[in-house]
């Protein structure tokens, strides 16, 4: 037997013991005293309660640890102190915006609670996770209203351009909490782990909100990378945690792509993918979809799932006929006879995309 599975057998052996014990010693419900409701994380935490250091993560936790529970997250919308961030903490508030969330991440089996908060971050423009907590700065929030379109765009309107670049900041910080919380494995930067998390995510919605959502995220991610266009790569920049824009662009693209090519068909015809990275965005999404499966999805109840799964979340003004593009020529995913596990030459001797996002 290898160290880690016994040691993963020894700690699962001890939290069982440790369950039996409390069990055999505990007073009868009908003993016991009424107790008020204990105040969450959260309440205590914005009333300037002093906390303990969090816990240490579980390290490895198996998926039937009795430490994992469902509905771990817990909100906050803190009041901003820039009153330029007030109709922001406003209109969050009134659409529910963390309310939805909470109860979308309600199936998540974790053994940690998690706070997600919005707050105002002193004029620094950020959103990360960090130990316990979710946190998206009003900041954030501004630059998007910034950087999205003014005007109806590839049949979005500016509200509708908004909600996708929303969900995905949270579900990219997300991305962070469940490979730390959880132990997850993975090569390559965290980073893009996250950001194929929040993209597999995105769309997992029903197929019509999965387009526009996409299609929200993406407008973010063009502006970014043609911001980067022209420029003369800095190294701090080919340095940095991040992939670059124009690359992260690409990718959620090629993920939509290779879930659904039917629905994400005028991809190429938009200028959303280089003709010569669509025949990998089948397996590209299929790897995704598998990891997922096999590191994500142990840790979910799929009977909360499918409740979750079955509402209607989002209220767009745009129908998605409108975002949709006819293509002019039939594209192929995948040419006869090609294996993504082996490099290709024809690949290698393709022109690379160019860092624009068009």
């Amino acid at each position: 037997m290898s160290t880690a599975i016994w040691l993963r057998a020894l700690l699962f052996g001890a939290a069982i013991g440790a369950a039996s014990g409390a069990l055999s010693w505990a007073t009868p419900a009908s003993a016991q005293a009424p107790q008020p409701p204990q105040p969450t994380t959260a309440q205590m935490k914005s009333e300037g309660v002093p906390m303990p250091e969090p816990a240490p993560y579980v390290r490895n936790p198996l998926p039937d640890d009795p430490r994992l529970k469902t509905n771990q997250f817990d909100i906050m919308y803190v009041e901003p102190k820039n009153p330029a961030h007030k109709p922001i903490y406003d209109r969050l508030k009134e659409k529910h915006v963390l309310e939805k969330l909470q109860e979308f991440l309600s199936p998540l089996r974790l053994p940690i609670r998690i706070t997600i908060k919005t707050e105002g971050c002193d004029g620094v423009m950020n959103a990360y996770f960090d130990t316990d907590m979710i946190k998206v700065c009003y900041e954030y929030f501004e630059y998007l209203m910034k950087k999205s379109p003014k005007m109806v765009r590839q049949g979005l309107t500016p509200n509708d351009a908004l909600i996708g670049p929303t969900v995905d900041v949270f579900l990219h910080e997300l991305g962070h909490g469940l490979v730390r919380v959880l132990d997850v494995p993975y090569f390559g930067k965290e980073e893009d782990v996250a950001d194929y998390i929040a993209t597999y995510l995105l769309l997992s919605f029903c197929k019509d909100d999965a387009r526009r959502l996409i299609l929200g995220a993406s407008f973010i991610g063009d502006a970014e990378a043609m911001d980067e266009q022209g420029k003369a790569p800095e190294l701090r920049t080919l340095a940095d945690s991040h992939s670059l824009p124009a690359q992260r662009y690409f990718n959620r693209w090629c993920m939509a792509y290779g879930a659904d090519q039917e629905m994400f068909a005028d991809a190429i015809e938009l200028g959303m993918l280089p003709p010569n990275r669509v025949k990998w965005c089948k397996y590209e999404w299929q790897s995704n979809e598998y990891a997922f499966q096999q590191l994500i999805e142990p840790y979910v109840d799929f009977e909360l799932k499918r409740k979750v799964m079955a509402k209607h979340w989002f209220m767009f003004e745009s129908p998605v006929s409108a975002t949709m593009v006819k293509p002019k020529t039939q594209q192929v995913a995948q040419p006869s006879g090609s294996d993504p596990s082996k490099p290709a030459a024809s690949k290698d001797a393709e022109a690379q995309p160019a860092r624009s996002a068009r």
